[in-house]
């Protein structure tokens, strides 16, 4: 997509003469290290508070990203970005979009403005990230979405064989972590092999911790839907309920219906690198014990059980995945971290925090964080001397947009096809709550547990009526 007057060059007509009405083309071989005049990379925005924000800000922030469309179904963050306001000393905030379109529904934008973008980045609760994704897809338009990928095993694995199958299309999972010097570091010693063929991974985070409620019965009665929102399209998807303050802009999480709790949600940022790096496929069973359980919300904690076939990076016998949550975690000794260890800074805090993996290999164990600290190996029970390699870090966001300019979307780490695998698993792991306390066989061909039909509702979702979009 090129704006009206750009200069005529032999490079501009060599891109111009590719170009579609419905997507940016490009060049495999070409890549644009600087913008030439008046060119832009066109991209839609849905979902534009809180996170979305935060999406919306980075990706802005790209010299050759030009802002043109803005969707929310709560019309609070898109008047801040297209009115401005105040701020708290009551100085005026110029307005950063007065004049791109705005729209409530994600799909009278698609069906307006499908020719006038090149990409679309998506950043809604998690149970409308497949249906707007697959949009994206369906109209040819390269996509970046928060994670988790999709709620559903099922969309997930749509996702990503659909997006294998748009070759010239980028796409990236929104676990910016992963572009961390850190979580880099951690992939290459796991690449190296620097702990053999690994039998156990051990996985945790102290959400919801307050971050968002769990555990509760659905409430009851209903409350008036305050003006500025559209209650029916944050519905979406799933299916119909009245509405209730505190439902929405982020308390959502942790309702069955529309989020996948704090597995599908802190699982991306902890197991992705672990998942891709030891080539994990689908889960043969899963097994959830959970505290004070709700028939509407995910447990306020739980442990989780999954086990994988064997690959080439783990034990010949398999893997088996042990997630905790909301205040549970791993016997640290008795995996075999060293009595007293304090980590590499902060004491214990660093070790629980706000999530870690540790991985049991055949020739010793490591310690992965979330980010923020190095990965560190233990043998014997005596930490092993290392001096980490910096790898360096990058800008998640950016990574997606020059991937999106240079046509290589393979240079994206959480493009879809990876994406979506992992995420299957975590709905897998999350949707197990709804029949605790049984093993449950998944069968990878359906993305449905074989012994219970109740959880496979939400593995594979039937969406409410008018909500149908092609390839879901």
């Amino acid at each position: 997509m090129f704006n009206a007057g750009m200069q005529i060059t032999r490079r501009n007509f060599v891109f111009a003469s590719l170009a579609t009405p419905f997507a940016f083309r490009t060049v495999t071989n070409l890549r644009r290290s600087e913008p030439w005049k008046n060119e832009k990379f066109l991209v839609a925005k849905v979902g534009c508070g809180g996170m979305g924000g935060s999406d919306l800000s980075e990706v802005a922030k790209h010299k050759s990203v030009e802002i043109v469309s803005l969707c929310d179904i709560d019309r609070r963050p898109l008047d801040s970005l297209m009115k401005g306001g105040k701020d708290e000393d009551g100085k005026a905030i110029a307005p950063k979009y007065a004049s791109v379109a705005a729209f409530a529904d994600w799909r009278e934008m698609f069906a307006k403005m499908g020719d006038k973008f090149d990409a679309v980045v998506v950043s809604t609760a998690d149970h409308m990230h497949a249906s707007i994704a697959m949009e994206g897809l369906n109209r040819n338009k390269h996509v970046y979405c928060q994670k988790p990928l999709a709620q559903g095993a099922w969309e997930n694995r749509r996702l990503a064989e659909v997006a294998a199958q748009k070759t010239k299309l980028v796409t990236q999972m929104g676990t910016q972590r992963i572009a961390t010097k850190w979580r880099r570091y951690g992939g290459k010693l796991l690449r190296d092999g620097v702990i053999g063929p690994v039998k156990e991974v051990y996985a945790w985070t102290n959400r919801p911790a307050g971050w968002w409620p769990q555990g509760n019965p659905r409430p009851t009665g209903t409350d008036p839907i305050p003006d500025w929102l559209s209650w029916d399209l944050f519905l979406g998807v799933s299916q119909d309920r009245p509405f209730k303050d505190g439902y929405t802009p982020f308390n959502w999480r942790g309702t069955i219906d529309w989020g996948t709790g704090a597995f599908g949600d802190m699982g991306c940022h902890m197991l992705d690198v672990p998942f891709y790096e030891l080539q994990l496929g689908t889960p043969l069973t899963a097994y959830c014990n959970p505290v004070k359980a709700s028939a509407d919300q995910f447990p306020e904690n739980e442990s989780v059980v999954l086990t994988y076939g064997p690959t080439p990076k783990t034990s010949k016998d398999g893997l088996t995945l042990k997630w905790f949550d909301g205040g549970q975690f791993p016997n640290f000794k008795a995996i075999g971290l060293p009595d007293g260890w304090e980590g590499s800074k902060g004491g214990e805090d660093v070790v629980k925090g706000d999530g870690g993996v540790i991985l049991v290999g055949e020739k010793g164990i490591m310690w992965f964080p979330i980010e923020h600290a190095w990965a560190r190996v233990f043998v014997d029970g005596k930490a092993v001397d290392m001096k980490p390699e910096d790898l360096g870090s990058s800008n998640h966001w950016h990574d997606w947009v020059d991937a999106c300019l240079a046509g290589k979307k393979d240079a994206c780490v959480s493009r879809f096809e990876k994406g979506g695998r992992m995420c299957e698993s975590l709905s897998i792991g999350a949707m197990s709550a709804l029949d605790p306390g049984k093993k449950l066989e998944y069968d990878a061909a359906t993305c449905t547990f074989r012994n219970s039909p109740e959880a496979s509702k939400m593995l594979k979702r039937t969406p409410r009526a008018g909500w149908k979009v092609e390839n879901l």
